[in-house]
């Protein structure tokens, strides 16, 4: 998936199915706006400019398809979906390149980090659809969090006037928790609709839509959860030698 994230050569660059995506949050990040945007149709690549010393993002990026199709469904799909409540900016770029306003290209400050803990992120995206209009993303962190940790705050995407359009991502620390989620709460009621929950979307090396939760990154998080084990007991022993002396 880091192929995704680069900027393309102007030769390579495919202009009638290529997104502007403007008015950014400082905490949308790159994989954050590829999980959603993947759901709707394979991303060939996605670039956010970035400020040069503060290295954040200014405020909007491009997102380039398969085909001139695709950008097209996206921008219908994604018509006035906010997130951390500012409505995003999508349009066709121009030949010339993207025509953004000042205001779409000023400098965002850096705010908190997205995530809520220092788990890694393994993968464990779930999708979310069918969510009543009243559930909001306290609701779902009240739910879902009593399974297991959380490791991003839900979202839930909504249009221009803040109303949910009924689906959203939940994240969690490891495998185990988001398939007990996936158990227990695909066609279950909330708030008196059933709803559905299910791995999101990635793209494999070949560029084919698949879910999260595959036989590769499920043996990834294993390994990387093995070695923080063995760097958690590293320290705990170098603590206790100090004790000792």
């Amino acid at each position: 998936m880091n192929s995704v994230f680069r900027k393309p050569a102007d030769s390579d660059r495919n202009v009638q199915a290529t997104v502007y995506i403007g008015n950014l949050d400082p905490q949308v990040t790159e994989p954050l706006l590829y999980e959603l945007l993947v759901q709707f149709a394979p991303v060939r690549t996605l670039n956010f400019p970035k400020d040069r010393i503060l290295k954040t993002h200014q405020g909007y990026g491009f997102a380039e398809f398969r085909t001139a199709e695709d950008a097209e469904y996206v921008l219908e799909v994604t018509r006035g979906v906010r997130l951390f409540g500012k409505s995003l900016k999508f349009k066709k770029t121009e030949s010339g390149g993207s025509k953004t306003s000042q205001q779409d290209q000023h400098r965002y400050q850096q705010q908190a980090a997205l995530t809520t803990s220092n788990a890694i992120d393994v993968g464990a995206k779930l999708f979310i659809n069918n969510l009543n209009p009243l559930i909001d993303e306290q609701f779902l962190q009240d739910t879902f969090s009593k399974f297991g940790t959380l490791i991003r705050p839900p979202i839930i995407i909504r249009d221009e006037s803040g109303v949910s359009k009924g689906y959203g991502f939940l994240t969690f620390a490891d495998f185990s928790i988001s398939d007990a989620v996936i158990a227990k709460m695909a066609g279950g009621m909330l708030m008196n609709m059933k709803v559905d929950i299910n791995y999101a979307y990635k793209e494999d090396a070949s560029g084919k839509r698949v879910r999260h939760g595959d036989r590769a990154e499920r043996l990834l998080a294993e390994s990387a959860k093995t070695n923080n084990l063995l760097k958690n007991e590293i320290k705990v022993e170098g603590k206790k030698g100090g004790r000792r002396k």
